[in-house]
């Protein structure tokens, strides 16, 4: 059996409060793993995180209270009835507009400090600098545009869009919600594509670089998710504007800004965890069965002399059969061999990028096989 909006509403809500919660733990367990104390982008990470939880939290109290997915209650004449529960989905609307802005900004910020520290350089350091200003300046702009869309603020869920007494105290704030959307996913595109010349300018290895390119672009995902709540926004939007069955029609851009804002918080945490994961490499695979071969070379040779051993004693005792002839040193001969591994393992993409161009990177492997003869 199909399970219903609200339902559906509420499961993914609580699967995006157990995400970034998850990768905020990750993200200070590679922080104590490399015995590092916290940075600025560690503790602008924390409030991000904060909102998000409290923004699915929210959307869970207006399935529960405010019928988010169910259709809006009507009188016998077709009109609304603006009862309690509208009230309630009309103020965990508002909170939701809030938070998600709180929650974006943070994050944002938080991705270009940590830029800041992994990237050196004037040319950077301007970029980064103008990117930290936009991000301060858009989420002041529209935080306080929407905080104040009504005079007073409580006229917001006391009246409904479009109705006059709304009209005489609000905004048609239907642009302004536009404008949000479309900036923020400008703001992402800008925030995704910045560090990825700077990486391809590093001195180090082509497959790293694509690697660490494939870190930052995982980004991406939060750029796909603002593009689908723009979508569903505008097939809400003619709904929002006549006031009709809000609480079902505009469900699919409450939900989906509930996910951007998980999602950001997860892909700013990502660049970070590579710590946790640095043992686990094709090259540690590749040392792991370079031991393996030599155990099972070792055991070889040494099965080997012991058959050549015994054939020899064989040989000795029915010499009446057979005559062997060896060469002068027909002693024993004994071979020693020395496996000498040097492993130099270089910075990871959370560690400063640019130092990598004085350590290409990689792992340098030499072995050195002696070989000892000894005459009997």
């Amino acid at each position: 059996m199909a399970l219903s909006l609200s339902t559906n509403i509420a499961i993914v809500c609580a699967v995006f409060i157990a995400l970034p919660i998850i990768a905020v733990v990750l993200r200070f367990w590679a922080r104590a793993v490399r015995h590092s104390g916290l940075s600025a982008d560690d503790y602008l990470i924390l409030p991000g995180l904060l909102f998000s939880v409290a923004l699915s939290i929210n959307n869970i109290v207006a399935v529960a209270l405010g019928n988010l997915g169910g259709h809006i209650h009507m009188d016998d004449a077709g009109n609304i009835v603006f009862d309690d529960t509208l009230t309630i989905f009309l103020q965990t609307e508002f909170a939701t507009q809030l938070l998600s802005i709180l929650s974006l900004v943070f994050t944002k910020l938080s991705i270009v400090v940590f830029y800041r520290r992994i990237f050196k350089g004037k040319t950077f350091s301007l970029i980064s600098s103008v990117l930290l200003g936009a991000v301060a300046a858009w989420g002041v702009a529209f935080f306080f545009a929407t905080l104040f869309e009504c005079m007073p603020i409580p006229m917001v869920w006391k009246t409904l869009f479009g109705t006059p007494d709304h009209q005489a105290v609000c905004y048609n704030y239907l642009p302004m919600f536009w404008a949000t959307a479309i900036s923020n996913m400008v703001m992402d595109t800008a925030i995704l594509a910045v560090p990825i010349p700077f990486v391809w300018r590093l001195h180090m290895p082509r497959r790293q670089k694509v690697a660490v390119s494939a870190i930052f672009l995982l980004g991406a995902f939060v750029v796909g998710i603002s593009i689908a709540r723009i979508y569903f926004f505008f097939l809400s939007s003619d709904s929002y504007a006549n006031a009709m069955d809000i609480t079902v029609n505009i469900a699919p851009t409450l939900y989906w800004t509930v996910i951007e804002a998980a999602v950001a918080v997860v892909s700013a945490c990502l660049p970070t965890l590579r710590p946790l994961f640095t043992g686990i490499s094709l090259d540690a695979l590749q040392d792991f069965a370079s031991k393996f071969s030599l155990r099972s070379g070792n055991k070889s040779s040494a099965s080997f002399r012991s058959n050549q051993g015994t054939a020899t004693s064989n040989s000795h005792s029915n010499n009446n059969k057979w005559h062997l002839s060896f060469p002068n040193h027909s002693a024993s001969s004994s071979a020693k061999i020395v496996n000498r591994v040097e492993a130099v393992r270089s910075p990871s993409a959370e560690e400063a990028l640019l130092e990598l161009q004085d350590q290409p990177g990689g792992i340098i492997v030499s072995k050195a096989i002696h070989q000892q003869r000894s005459d009997a």
